[in-house]
């Protein structure tokens, strides 16, 4: 799963084949991925699950504290729930390619009707589906329909800022803390911005 997230964020997924997931992953055995998970599709769905499965305690946690501060009704803590963990994967951990696999599933895969794990009753989603149920609640004048574009909107956007951060020279790069602070707040004013009539 490491070896195809990795490939399939540096290449696009539709471009990359199950070949060569199974010689990344140093299988012996061409029919590897076929073998374990039936075909691209379900090793792109292995993955979300895997990665949702590690971020959702972070989200739960973020959930709880946002309860107990009276904060889940401000949408800066709403979108902190959803995207801090991701961030934290990349900050604490160095992991890039989840970021970067998302951002390609977002732009290629999630229009195409394709589910990721927030979509079904995944307990891997729990907080992530709470989070965006809450938000539904606190802008309720977007409608169902627009939420969903607008988050999926801001999602790229917040991953393309930490990809972007993660291919440029050091010293070229703000804070870190500072960019995703930043991000979150343009985040913020995105969500909440009257729609156009």
């Amino acid at each position: 799963m490491e070896a195809a997230e990795t490939l399939f964020g540096d290449f696009g997924i539709d471009a990359v084949g199950l070949r060569t997931i199974s010689d990344a992953a140093q299988q012996r055995n061409n029919n590897a991925v076929q073998y374990h998970f039936g075909g691209k599709l379900e090793l792109l769905a292995a993955i979300l699950e895997w990665r949702e499965a590690q971020l959702q305690p972070m989200r739960q946690a973020l959930l709880e504290q946002g309860a107990e501060q009276d904060r889940l009704r401000d949408i800066r803590w709403l979108l902190r729930v959803i995207f801090e963990p991701n961030y934290r994967l990349y900050r604490d951990h160095g992991v890039i390619s989840y970021m970067k696999l998302h951002a390609a599933y977002i732009t290629t895969h999630r229009p195409r009707g394709v589910p990721h794990p927030v979509d079904t009753d995944s307990p891997s989603c729990a907080a992530f589906r709470e989070a965006i149920r809450l938000m539904g609640e606190r802008l309720a004048f977007l409608g169902t329909r627009r939420l969903w574009w607008r988050l999926e909107s801001v999602g790229e956007m917040f991953l393309s800022t930490f990809i972007q951060h993660a291919a440029r020279p050091h010293e070229l790069n703000p804070p870190l803390d500072e960019l995703f602070e930043d991000a979150i707040e343009m985040m913020a004013a995105a969500m909440s911005a009257a729609p156009m009539r």
